[in-house]
This record gives C-alpha cells, sequence and structure tokens, in this order.
C-alpha cells in the first residue's frame, strides 16, 4: 500500500481505473478521506467489486504507482488529487468527479474566478468563427476563463479567442495528457499553457484516445464550469451533450442565436433555445449573470466586479447557518455509512453490484440476486437508510 497521500490517490485511480462510479461512491462514505478508501479495497471489505477490480488490488504494487509519478514528472505533468487546493471547486461537486485530474500548466485560477465552457460543431461556419472571436474574446477580456474541448472548429475557436485577448483557458482532453490528439491542435495544446491556461485530463497520460471517451469528458467540461455556452450546433453535435451534462449539474446554458434558421447546421442550437437555453447576443448577456459588467462590449476594455453566483448572492446568513448545521449532520452520517460498508451481507453486496451497472426495479433484482421478495425488500430498505441508494418516481433504485 502506498505511503504518502499522493500515492494512495494514484493507487486507488489504477486499482479502480479512471470515471469509475464505484470509486466516488466508496469515498463519499468514507468522508473521501483516500486512506480510509484504500484500505477498506485492500483488505477486501467491498464485495461488490467486479472481479478485474479485485485482480487489481492484489496487482498493482508501489512500484506502479512510483512509475507513474516518474512520469509525469519526466514530462512536466502536474498531478492535481481529489483533495488538492487546486482542483477545480466546482467541478468536486459534480456527480462522479474526476478523483485524479493530469495537467499541463495550472488550474489554480478557476477557484478565483468565473468559469465559462464555450463548445460548438467541428466544422464551424464563418458565422460561428466570428461569434467566437465576440463573445469568448470579450469574456476573457472580464477576466473570465473559458473552458472548451481542444476539437478541431468550435472549440479550438473558443480557445484561440481566448488566448488573442490575453486570457486563460482550459482545453479538456478526450486522451491522455501525452498523446496528441487531434494532431493539428498540438501547437494549440502548447500555446494554451505558455498563455497561463491549461490542458488536462482524467485518463492515464499514455491512454489513446477512444469515441466513447467524449461524452463522459464533457462532464468536465461543463462540470469545471458556472455556465455552458453553445457556440454552434447541429442536431447531433456533441455540444449538445456538453449542454446536457451542464443542465444535470445544475448549471445555466447559454447558446448564441442561429445564423439561418432553416440550416440543419444550426438545428442543435434552435433546439436548446426552445428548450430554455439564454440566448446570448454580446459578452455582457452573460457577464450579467454572473456579477460582472463590461464597460463596453465593442471595446477592448473591461472590468469585473466582485464575483458571486446567482446562487451566493440570493443566500441569506439563515439559510447558511441552516446548511452549516446540514453539512455537519450529513458528516456524521457519512462516517457511520464508511463503518457500514465493511458490514454489507453478501446479498446486499450483490444488490450493490447490480446498481451500479444499471437502475433495476425490484422484480429484476429479487430474480437476479435469488432471494424471496420480502427479504429483499427488507435488503433495499437497509441499503436506503444507509444512503448507499434511492428509488426514484418510476419504481427503479440507483445508487446514490
Amino acid at each position: 500500500m502506498a505511503n504518502s497521500s499522493l500515492e494512495m490517490w494514484l493507487w486507488l485511480l489504477l486499482v479502480m481505473k479512471p470515471h469509475n462510479m464505484k470509486t466516488n461512491f466508496i469515498l463519499s462514505k468514507c468522508e473521501y478521506d483516500v486512506e480510509t478508501a484504500c484500505r477498506q479495497i485492500r483488505d477486501g471489505k467491498l464485495p461488490f467489486l467486479s472481479d478485474d477490480e479485485k485482480r487489481r488490488v492484489e496487482e498493482v504494487r508501489l512500484k506502479s504507482v512510483r512509475e507513474l509519478i516518474r512520469l509525469c514528472e519526466e514530462n512536466s505533468v502536474h498531478i492535481i488529487t481529489f483533495d488538492d487546493e487546486e482542483y477545480p471547486e466546482s467541478l468536486r461537486n459534480i456527480e462522479n468527479p474526476p478523483i485524479v485530474l493530469f495537467a499541463a500548466g495550472s488550474l489554480a485560477e478557476l477557484n478565483s474566478s468565473p468559469t465559462i465552457a464555450a463548445v460548438g460543431t467541428r466544422n464551424i461556419s464563418e458565422y460561428g468563427q466570428k461569434v467566437a472571436d465576440y463573445i469568448c474574446g470579450g469574456l476573457a477580456r472580464l477576466g473570465v476563463n473559458i473552458v472548451s474541448g481542444l476539437a478541431v472548429g468550435g472549440d479550438a475557436a473558443a480557445h484561440k479567442a481566448c488566448i488573442a485577448a490575453g486570457g486563460r483557458t482550459v482545453g479538456v482532453l478526450g486522451c491522455g495528457i501525452l498523446v496528441n490528439y487531434p494532431a493539428e491542435n498540438a501547437n494549440l495544446k502548447r500555446e494554451i499553457v505558455s498563455h497561463g491556461g491549461a490542458v488536462v485530463s482524467e485518463l492515464l497520460p499514455n491512454t489513446k484516445s477512444s469515441a466513447g471517451y467524449f461524452n463522459i469528458r464533457n462532464r468536465i467540461i461543463s462540470g469545471m464550469s458556472h455556465g455552458t455556452l453553445v457556440l454552434e450546433a447541429s442536431e447531433r453535435s456533441g455540444s449538445l451533450l456538453t449542454a446536457g451534462h451542464a443542465v444535470e449539474q445544475g448549471r445555466e446554458v447559454f447558446c448564441v442565436p442561429p445564423h439561418d434558421i432553416m440550416s440543419p447546421r444550426f438545428s442543435g442550437t434552435a433546439y436548446l433555445i426552445r428548450n430554455g437555453a439564454v440566448s446570448v447576443f454580446s459578452p455582457s448577456d452573460i457577464a450579467d449573470a454572473f456579477g460582472m459588467t463590461a464597460l463596453d462590449d465593442n471595446s477592448s476594455v473591461g472590468k469585473m466586479i466582485e464575483y458571486s453566483s446567482p446562487d451566493e448572492r440570493n443566500r441569506s446568513e439563515s439559510l447558511k447557518d441552516k446548511e452549516n448545521k446540514e453539512e455537519k449532520e450529513e458528516t456524521a452520517r457519512k462516517a457511520d455509512n464508511a463503518e457500514a460498508l465493511e458490514k454489507l451481507s453478501p446479498n446486499e453486496a450483490a444488490v450493490l453490484k447490480l446498481l451500479f451497472e444499471q437502475p433495476s426495479g425490484i422484480d429484476v433484482l429479487v430474480a437476479s440476486v435469488g432471494v424471496e421478495y420480502s427479504a429483499m425488500v427488507e435488503i433495499l430498505t437497509n441499503l436506503e437508510l444507509c444512503g448507499f441508494i434511492t428509488l426514484s418516481n418510476d419504481g427503479f433504485y440507483s445508487i446514490v
């Protein structure tokens, strides 16, 4: 077992693999104490782990962890763990956040300045390019960080507009930090870092790109940000997936109105506007939503007033006190749940293992686990009381 906090986080990552829902489930029940989580996994106290996960518990040694650290050091890759001060605060609060980020450059400014995700189609139009220059450049001059996915087209346009305006931008990769994909954006990656921004990935450094990962990656783009701006999108654009993550994360979605309402290339943005996205005609439309103001939208001069999110501005002191009390109660409950994880019965572990794969109704769980209906009711009740699962309105149980 690793003997430092960094080594333990990396051991956990190598055993559980990136974007594994079980990892955050275990950590949440251990108050995000990585040592406790690693100990429970190592000691075989979590019977809902898969056979591959159990095998990696035996195979991953401190040597592998230190080789990963050395690889990052040799390539100037910064390792940011979930408990690091540099870890983006807004990202901590999403469902299934990355437990480790591999970064070139710095993410420190994300916790002190407003951040907007800006995404768009790969085949961006001249109109979309102009919009990126105007909106993203204007926001950058106000001190807003711009996050995007470093893809060709709209993403690259957002990054370049931010850099040209003297701002900080963050690229979230769909591959490992040491892999150049797409190859045509290799220079852009270097420019982002050299201008004070960062390029990040939750994947191990040499991981090749995979089509199945990009939507998973999109949750990080929206999760790092206080809102998501869609510059241009067709009906099948991946930008709609990023906007969907933003909605699930409780973040605002902004959208540039279509240049041509009859063109299929703008059908995605039209869809978003019909379904409640905020139309954006200038940088000030976004600035106003986040407590900022520009001296002149058409000027390169701007200023940012003290930033606070809309929720923070509307929260009363009495509500803060209530939240503090609830937070303390939640901490105590999680400590109890960490102990409860170790005491799962075989049938309770089997139910959790099934629900990690997909939400299920009680009849399916009864058939899969092979217990009586009354016994399954008792199992589900116990798991609910421990805060491990929840029942939705459609009658399906799922992991909390």
